[in-house]
């Protein structure tokens, strides 16, 4: 074995490798979910796409993929210029300080009005329109985070909480600046919008309450 050296002897990957494969991953999964909805190998039921990518419409879902391909390849392009910085050990006392959690009252403060959801078209001409332009998502890949691009592309990929890559992504987006949390609860109201059907139920009308009992009832005269 001249020269050959043992898979087990090689450096670990650094962050900025372990990123990449990731992105890689990424890219190989929505090119064959691609593939399975174009062969129409993919179970056609309506709730299981609904709840992954928020619509059952195969045609959406299919540019969907497509824009999550994209943002995959875009990133991957804004990864690689930066390997260096990503792979170099942190300066000394860089660590972040733990965050104050904030009161009640503060949280009640800085809590944004709640608005009614606007109602959604249904259409695929309407869908397809709603959906951005690849120069915007290539603008907003380069202002991201890299956390933040790898939420979306999970988004635009549907992938599910039971995935095999969901551990793995939570970790990175989380590490790169996203919110893996957020990530979950998006998937969780999109597979079961709670916060629609408490809203409807906020909407309709109370029955009137009864009149106030003030006293005694008056003596009727003889």
């Amino acid at each position: 074995m001249s020269g050959a050296i043992a898979t087990a002897d090689l450096p670990p990957p650094g962050r900025s490798g372990r990123l990449l494969a990731l992105v890689r991953k990424l890219i190989d999964y929505g090119t064959q979910l691609a593939a399975s909805f174009r062969e129409r190998s993919v179970p056609n039921d309506p709730r299981h796409l609904t709840r992954n990518f928020g619509t059952s419409d195969i045609a959406v879902i299919l540019a969907r993929i497509t824009q999550g391909l994209l943002r995959a390849r875009l990133l991957s392009e804004k990864i690689t210029p930066i390997a260096a910085r990503l792979d170099a050990p942190p300066p000394p006392g860089s660590a972040p300080s733990p965050r104050t959690p904030r009161g009640p009252s503060s949280a009640v403060q800085r809590r944004a009005p709640s608005r009614q959801p606007e109602p959604q078209p249904t259409d695929t001409a309407s869908l397809l329109a709603k959906l951005p332009t690849p120069e915007q998502i290539a603008a907003k890949v380069r202002r991201q985070k890299i956390g933040a691009v790898l939420a979306d592309i999970c988004r635009d990929l549907g992938i599910p909480p039971t995935h095999p890559l969901w551990d793995e992504l939570r970790r990175a987006i989380t590490e790169f600046g996203g919110n893996g949390s957020r990530l979950y609860f998006d998937w969780l109201e999109q597979a079961f919008p709670i916060r629609h059907i408490l809203t409807r139920c906020k909407r309709k009308p109370e029955a009137p309450p009864e009149p106030a009992c003030t006293g005694p009832p008056s003596a009727i005269a003889a």
